[in-house]
């Protein structure tokens, strides 16, 4: 739009989940029909397109591809605070998203919206050391989605393990319950790794 004609970009579409805006060049009529239409043009990050396709999927019952959602994700994302408190209507398109990446932004969605964490810690190699593990993420309504023990390639005793643990949350206040809880029983041992961690 700044150059006033179609530029040639580098386009991935395999790295994106909007891969139906992830194109190298707009073709004449396109531009020059949006560019009649434009107010303001903003990029929108791969979490929020996730988000939306999540928020989509959950509260309206409806399958979009990332393309589709990208406008909802510049709301969701706060891209456009000119908008906020007004009465908007986002154009929803494009349902041909394939599983495995619905699958992916699903994840990604509940990685965004603090609903799933990744945590590694480690622990005594002794009999319920990982029973107690278990038991302090349950104590608190945490599910284990995902669990993978580690004994060789680590510095430390030959009498600890390390744990890495994906769990599924109810939302971001119910995740810093639970580190605060395993911070509490682990100290130093444990690792606390998610997407956009608040700290």
């Amino acid at each position: 739009m700044s150059a006033g004609k179609p530029v040639k970009v580098k386009a991935e579409m395999w790295l994106t989940l909007a891969e139906g805006l992830s194109f190298s060049i707009v073709s004449e009529l396109p531009f020059q029909l949006a560019r009649k239409r434009l107010d303001k043009i903003v990029s929108v990050s791969e979490e929020h397109i996730a988000l939306a396709v999540l928020r989509l999927l959950e509260k309206e019952r409806i399958i979009i591809e990332g393309s589709g959602a990208a406008g909802l994700a510049a709301l969701i994302g706060g891209y456009l605070p000119e908008l906020k408190g007004k009465r908007v209507v986002v154009p929803l398109c494009g349902g041909n998203i394939e599983s495995t990446t619905l699958g992916r932004a699903i994840e990604r969605g509940l990685y965004a919206d603090h609903r799933m964490v990744r945590f590694v810690v480690r622990i005594g190699d002794r009999p319920g050391a990982l029973a107690r593990l278990l038991h302090t993420i349950s104590s608190i309504g945490a599910s284990v989605k995902d669990l993978y023990q580690e004994r060789t390639w680590l510095n430390s005793s030959v009498y600890n393990i390390q744990v890495k643990v994906v769990a599924e949350l109810r939302n971001a206040a119910h995740g810093k319950e639970l580190r605060s809880m395993l911070l509490h029983r682990y100290h130093e041992d444990l690792q606390w790794n998610t997407i956009n961690d608040e700290g």
